[in-house]
């Protein structure tokens, strides 16, 4: 009997049994599923640190286009129209909203080195630009000019979902100034405004919305 109950034990050492097989099984697959849970939440991760520098990229780009293009402000003056009344003035045509007016700087490197742009906010493409020759001579002329349409429009920014503009109107150096909610060229003949402030405000990779103020001095401003 102790012969073959040491045989019988014997037998059972050489292998596994099938109770074994499966649990060493199992536990495999419950590391292997660990481990590419954690590749995945890993891989995910960096996606969405990527993203947010991409992101960040691009408002630090949209902020230096726009700080640029408007501090370059040229005193483009407009002759009066038939119809008009008014004196010579310039062209800067402020709202709270959008801005058009005359630049030193242009993204197609003018030869003129005038050109007349535009900034508004498109609900489907974001922040705008419209720019086009500065040829115009007088308002009318000026107003003609199409720079929201598809042949001078350019899509800046998708991530803009507002623009906010203010403007200081400090006549004389001694005048304490104020904020202005827009900007009438024909009520400010022979100036423009000291500085800008445009609020831009951003939608996130995560939905979450960034506010980006900016004030912008106008490098040529005028004084009556």
């Amino acid at each position: 009997m102790r012969q073959g109950s040491g045989r019988a034990h014997a037998r059972d050492s050489l292998g596994f049994t099938l109770l074994e097989l499966l649990l060493a099984v199992s536990i495999f697959a419950m590391v292997v599923v660990v481990l590419f849970s954690s590749f995945w939440v890993g891989i995910g991760s960096w996606e969405k640190g990527e993203q947010r520098i991409e992101f960040q990229q691009r408002m630090r780009a949209v902020s230096e286009l726009m700080f640029r293009e408007v501090s370059a402000t040229y005193p483009y003056f407009l002759t009066p129209s038939q119809l008009d009344k008014h004196t010579n003035y310039v062209a800067f045509f402020g709202e709270s909203n959008s801005l058009r007016f005359v630049s030193y700087a242009n993204l197609h490197k003018r030869a003129s080195g005038l050109c007349m742009l535009e900034f508004w906010v498109s609900e489907q493409k974001g922040l705008m630009l419209g720019e086009a020759a500065a040829l115009a001579a007088n308002k009318e002329d000026f107003d003609e000019v199409p720079l929201r349409s598809a042949e001078h429009a350019l899509e800046i920014c998708r991530e803009v979902r507002s623009l906010q503009l203010r403007y200081f109107d400090r006549k004389k150096d001694e005048d304490q100034g104020e904020w202005i909610e827009s900007w009438d060229p024909a009520e400010h003949r022979g100036y423009m405004p000291r500085i800008i402030e445009a609020t831009l405000t951003f939608s996130d990779p995560r939905g979450e919305t960034i506010t980006q103020q900016l004030i912008i001095p106008i490098m040529s401003s005028l004084q009556k």
